[in-house]
């Protein structure tokens, strides 16, 4: 939208620069009284650093919400906020060091923070002495033209894509970087698509009006519009008098300002987006076999490269709000070509047709399988955990394409190559996973035929080693391969133990003892947590026993993973363990990490306080790395804190003041709480002697002993 001209009224200029008082500032503000009265406008000194402004009209509070005293004093700009960087800008910072006048729209945001465009005038008072004093900044909102134009251009350019007769209604609306999407403009032929007035469909915004099962595809939409992606997406509009219309929407992002900032694949701040709905309802009741034509491949019955970018700009709006990984793999038949020209065009049709129901049946209904061009598949992996569980899927896509085909008389030896990227581990948007899958499949056929290619190298061994690993782990638990060491905790003061913390080891048969650190958060990745803590807890509540049978009874301490605390069953778990080896619960203590989320905390709450109804011990584990409130420990169910070995390797330092108050603080907040407080990771014994001092109760650590096998711990007593 081009903005009025400044110049249309020379008088302006002429009453301002001849009025008896121009050459001071209330006589500008006088004279500019006298011609615009009630409209928007303020007054900058340009004489002063800055230019701040000197007055601004009434009519300022009700175009940005700013009253105009708090105007005074500052630049025009900050209504741009960070926004600055605008062509407007450019042209009235030339116009005001020209001393001419000009015009411009910019983008302005009021002071709740809404975004609004904003047509000045710039119109320079002369002084005395032929130079520009003072600036009479002329202002208006067109925030409703500007977005009319944006949707009007984007109309004309989509004017052969949208053909046939279904009625359509433009749209603007602004996408902030993390909240919901803000309809700002309708056309008024909404009123006669939906039945609903302009108004109202700004009120309710799109998603208002979209049905529940559709809404997925309008977010996934806004996902890629706010990385700068043209969107064409299909969904169902319910209209006012409740009829179910189909529509197609074509979005596409401001280049401006969804460009501005930023690079291209990171989401803006703000993006405006100007789009046109279109009613297709009739074309789909009247031809459903023309809508499956295009987005189905008529030999295979597969989604086609058209309805695979819609499912892929689903699949990871839901990956980034779930935090889960996506896989797309580009599978091509190798030899196919000759295939082809050899046995015919009809065989060839055969094997496709065969590869399409082969891969189908090793896929979830969460996945796609597409058939793009010639003997070109694509495979998208969805609500994935994280990236590496696309392999299994992958080597089974693998063996099943190279399985023998037998064809009347002939049989055929398949193969086929792939190329595979993820996200979010890899690509970050649905391009550049296109983009870097094909680009691995061309490795794929050049290098390995055959066989799959992730895009980065060294990724696809780095996966498979992973995968390898959690394997063994698995068969660890179930063949009995790990083994539990003791740690003894000292009371500080008396230097007697009072209990021990269970701390499993995995004997593996290549790679020796494995400490925790080497394997517990792959087991946590892999799921496996809470089979492994029931493993730790039956073996910990056995050894209890053992050691109350030979008189030097023991209480241990067990460590429970965030996935065993979400288990409805988690304390059913721990009583069954219990009354299994007949242990009184006394003698068992469950540690929590503080790492924990809160959430999973919150959720354990009341089983955590059964169990400590019954006599078991809680402690929370690792304290201070998490920064845990006092009204979060105030409501947990706990007997003990653990000061975190981090904060007491520092003590007995040449500079350690800072963290000696930190401990003493910790150590009076467990006090205040009446819990048992124990440091962890002691070394030294100046590490222990001030813990003493400071009054903690008990510690834990080298200095007094490592963990070592259940046989060497009544030599402690």
């Amino acid at each position: 939208m081009k903005p009025e001209s400044a110049t249309s009224d020379p008088s302006v200029l002429a009453m301002l620069a001849t009025s008896s008082t121009a050459r001071d500032t209330q006589g500008v503000i006088d004279a500019a009284l006298r011609l615009f009265g009630g409209e928007c406008f303020t007054i900058s000194d340009l004489s002063q650093i800055g230019h701040p402004i000197v007055y601004a009209s009434p009519a300022f509070a009700d175009l940005s919400g700013y009253a105009p005293e708090e105007a005074a004093g500052r630049n025009l700009g900050f209504l741009q906020r960070d926004d600055g960087d605008q062509a407007g800008n450019q042209e009235a910072r030339a116009a005001v060091t020209e001393g001419r006048p000009c015009a411009c729209v910019v983008r302005n945001y009021r002071r709740d923070g809404a975004l609004f465009y904003n047509e000045q005038r710039h119109l320079p008072v002369l002084g005395g002495d032929g130079v520009a004093r003072h600036l009479l900044v002329l202002q208006r909102e067109v925030t409703a033209a500007v977005h009319a134009a944006g949707a009007e251009s984007v109309y004309r350019e989509l004017a052969d894509t949208l053909g046939g007769k279904g009625a359509s209604f433009a749209y603007a609306l602004l996408l902030d970087g993390s909240g919901p999407a803000r309809c700002v403009w309708v056309s008024e032929a909404c009123r006669a698509v939906t039945g609903y007035e302009p108004d109202e469909v700004i009120e309710r915004g799109l998603g208002g009006l979209v049905l529940d099962e559709d809404r997925g595809v309008l977010e996934a939409s806004y996902a890629a519009l706010r990385h700068g992606t043209r969107q064409r997406q299909g969904y169902r509009l319910r209209a006012r008098d409740g009829r179910v219309l189909w529509v197609e929407d074509f979005a596409v992002p401001e280049p401006e300002i969804a460009g501005a900032g930023s690079p291209a694949d990171e989401p803006q701040a703000v993006v405006a987006v100007y789009g046109v709905v279109r009613d297709v309802s009739a074309a789909r009741q009247a031809s459903p076999e023309l809508w499956r034509g295009a987005h189905f491949d008529a030999l295979t019955g597969l989604p086609n490269a058209h309805l695979l970018d819609d499912r892929l700009q689903q699949a990871l709006y839901q990956a980034r709000r779930d935090g889960e990984a996506v896989a797309l793999a580009f599978v091509d038949l190798d030899d196919f070509r000759f295939l082809n020209e050899t046995l015919g065009a009809e065989r060839g049709d055969r094997v496709l047709q065969e590869v399409a129901g082969r891969l189908r049946r090793h896929l979830r209904r969460t996945d796609t399988l597409s058939r793009l061009d010639g003997d070109g598949f694509a495979v998208l992996l969805t609500r994935l955990p994280q990236a590496r569980s696309a392999l299994p899927v992958l080597d089974k896509i693998q063996a099943a394409v190279t399985e023998p085909f037998r064809d009347g008389s002939a049989t055929l030896r398949l193969s086929g190559s792939m190329g595979v990227e993820v996200f979010p581990d890899g690509a970050q948007n649905a391009a550049e996973l296109i983009d870097h899958a094909r680009a691995a499949l061309d490795v794929a056929k050049r290098e390995s035929r055959g066989g799959f290619r992730f895009y980065r190298s060294g990724f696809d061994l780095a996966m498979r080693e992973r995968v390898a690993l959690e394997q063994e782990l698995r068969r660890a638990v179930l063949e009995d391969q790990l083994v539990l060491h003791y740690q003894p905790r000292v009371e500080l003061q008396s230097g007697s133990i009072t209990s021990v913390e269970a701390l499993v080891r995995w004997a593996h048969p290549e790679r020796g003892l494995l400490k925790p650190a080497d394997f517990v958060p792959l087991a946590e990745e892999a799921h496996l947590g809470s089979e492994l803590f029931t493993w730790v807890l039956e073996r910990a509540c056995g050894q209890a026993k053992r050691w109350q049978q030979q008189r030097t009874s023991r209480r241990v301490a067990v460590n429970v993973s965030p996935q065993a605390l979400e288990d409805a069953d988690f304390t059913r778990r721990v009583l069954d363990a219990l009354t299994r080896y007949d242990l009184h619960p006394g003698l068992l203590e469950i540690e929590i990490n503080e790492r924990t989320g809160t959430s999973t905390l919150e959720g354990a709450g009341q089983q955590l306080r059964e169990l400590r109804g019954m006599g078991v011990h809680v402690a929370l584990d690792d304290f201070g790395v998490a920064h845990s409130s006092l009204s979060q420990l105030r409501g947990m169910p706990l007997d003990g804190l653990k000061i975190d070995r981090s904060f007491v390797e520092r003590l007995g330092g040449r500079d350690a003041g800072e963290d000696v108050e930190l401990v003493r603080a910790i150590i009076a907040l467990g006090k205040s709480l009446r819990l048992t407080v124990t440091a962890e990771g002691i070394e030294t014994k100046e590490q222990n002697s001030l813990l003493r001092t400071l009054a903690c109760d008990e510690g834990q650590g080298f200095l007094f002993s490592q963990a070592v096998p259940a046989e060497y711990v009544p030599a402690f007593a």
